[in-house]
């Protein structure tokens, strides 16, 4: 069955997803169907930029007088912090942004949906995070994201390894230092029976990317979690479920995020 196309005019308002890499972005297909239910004439479209023209794509979003706001990817999210006219307190707090809006004044206001959405997918799978142990490789903007968001929902611990050790240190101790425990620390990419293993690199978007942590290392005591959403089945996934680990691909973390982020961009914006 062919898709209906969607209905766009001149009142149609825009909201973009921006990145480099951007053909793996599942955005706009989770999120166009949610703003046609909700009756909003809205819609999505990916928006290729590159680091280096970050600065100058910035100016001309904010020139396009009908664009909303933007979702935003690899590699961008600690970036687009320093751009931002406002930062909502939990972007602030986690120090990365994935949600840009446009606000009543024309500002452009920082929000972040990455832990939340990760949760909510996780959540909506079956899976219980209280009292879970996690690894979780990585340490970038959805990184940061998730690490706040598993001390929320009261996971027992959180062991971070990234190449860089100085960035999982220095998470571990942000996150440590708002729950007001000792939940993270900085580790290396060696799981342990029972926990919950957390691919928060880009390792997996290209088919020939090396696995994030050694395969033989999974067992089917795991649970094995992704970002990536594209492919659904990264090459990590698909060792781990052949090792008899359960498997959770990052398509829940964008369906457990996008209907709070339509509500979000369709709602009326008032002045204050």
């Amino acid at each position: 069955m062919v898709a209906s196309p969607i209905a766009v005019d001149g009142s149609t308002r825009i909201m973009g997803v921006i990145g480099d890499p951007i053909v793996q972005v599942m955005t706009p297909q989770t999120i166009n169907p949610i703003f046609a239910a909700r009756g909003a004439n809205i819609v999505c479209v990916p928006l290729h930029i590159g680091a280096r023209e970050l600065d100058t794509a910035w100016a001309g979003l904010k020139a396009i007088r009908n664009l909303i706001g933007f979702g935003i990817t690899l590699p961008h999210k600690q970036a687009a912090l320093r751009l931002c006219d406002s930062l909502d307190p939990l972007a602030k707090q986690v120090g990365a942004v994935n949600v840009v809006r446009r606000e009543a004044d024309g500002s452009f206001r920082g929000y972040q949906f990455d832990g939340k959405g990760f949760v909510r997918g996780l959540k909506g799978q079956g899976h219980a995070l209280s009292g879970r142990h996690c690894l979780m490789v990585g340490a970038g903007g959805a990184a940061i994201a998730i690490a706040f968001a598993l001390a929320e929902e009261g996971a027992a611990s959180l062991s971070i390894a990234n190449r860089t050790p100085a960035k999982a240190e220095a998470l571990a101790a942000a996150v440590n230092r708002a729950v007001g425990r000792s939940f993270a620390r900085s580790g290396t990419a060696q799981p342990e029976p029972g926990q919950i293993i957390i691919n928060a690199t880009s390792l997996g978007l290209s088919a020939s990317d090396p696995l994030p942590l050694a395969a033989n290392l999974v067992d089917e005591t795991m649970l094995v979690a992704e970002v990536i959403a594209k492919p659904e089945i990264t090459p990590l996934l698909e060792a781990a479920g052949a090792r008899g680990a359960s498997i959770h691909s990052g398509i829940h973390m964008i369906r457990g995020q996008v209907d709070l982020i339509a509500a979000h961009m369709a709602e009326p914006q008032t002045e204050t």
